[in-house]
């Protein structure tokens, strides 16, 4: 008996999300894989079987169902931490091509090691702060999917994400419940830096868990100047 795919495929069909064997097996596996590498260093708080199946593989796959992601997008994860959400896209949607970007070493070892374990193609692995990645021109307005599941508030969060979104693409912020208050307060930013609030969308994970995901469009590029330094987009909010 396997808790974790008996939870996975139960929540998955609550949800209607369409899972095959394949993505049910791999999800195990990057469950499995992810929570030894956790043994011994600190990647991810989640451990117990059901609610890594709904608050990580459940919740990172909403994204899918939601997000109208189209073929062969090109998706960065910002602070990806253990590769939640995007390297559950990319084994949902192995179209999708992915860049995880995660400033803390031990995560980008486990990163390089799974992509390279489970043998995923067109997945980049980078270890450094948004702050710095957002300038180099090979990443800068280049994607059409930027996501990010952080704590930050959401002005911080759009000015690390938005520099990496194109025109005419989306960042997908991934939020708990009653964004209300965070989109009132970022609306400013969100506008020096290029986007517009599209829509916002609510679903519940569990009956006490509910979540939400903005999604912010790019219409116009974002001032050179953004984001700022390493640390200042947190201690100074726009």
């Amino acid at each position: 008996m396997n808790a974790f795919v008996d939870c996975l495929k139960e929540q998955a069909e609550k949800h209607r999300i369409l899972l095959t064997t394949d993505n049910i097996r791999q999800f195990d596996y990057f469950k499995t894989q992810l929570l030894q590498w956790n043994k011994k260093t600190n990647l991810t708080n989640i451990t117990e079987p059901e609610d890594f199946a709904i608050r990580h593989v459940i919740d990172s796959l909403m994204l899918c169902k939601l997000g109208d992601i189209k073929k062969g997008a090109r998706l960065i994860d910002v602070g990806t931490g253990p590769g939640i959400p995007g390297l559950i896209v990319k084994l949902y949607r192995p179209d999708v091509k992915l860049t995880l970007l995660e400033s803390v070493g031990k995560k980008t070892m486990f990163l390089k090691w799974i992509v390279d374990d489970m043998n995923l193609p067109d997945v980049e692995v980078i270890n450094e702060r948004a702050e710095a990645v957002a300038h180099n021109s090979r990443y800068r307005e280049s994607f059409d999917v930027a996501t990010a599941r952080a704590v930050s508030a959401l002005n911080t969060l759009s000015e690390l994400c938005l520099p990496f979104v194109k025109v005419g693409g989306t960042f997908i912020a991934m939020k708990g419940k009653s964004p209300e208050a965070e989109l009132h307060m970022a609306k400013k930013a969100i506008e020096v830096l290029g986007g517009t609030v599209k829509d916002c969308r609510a679903y519940l994970l569990q009956e006490d868990l509910p979540r939400s995901l903005i999604f912010i469009s790019k219409v116009s590029e974002c001032p050179e100047k953004y984001p700022r330094r390493p640390g200042i987009p947190e201690k100074r909010p726009l």
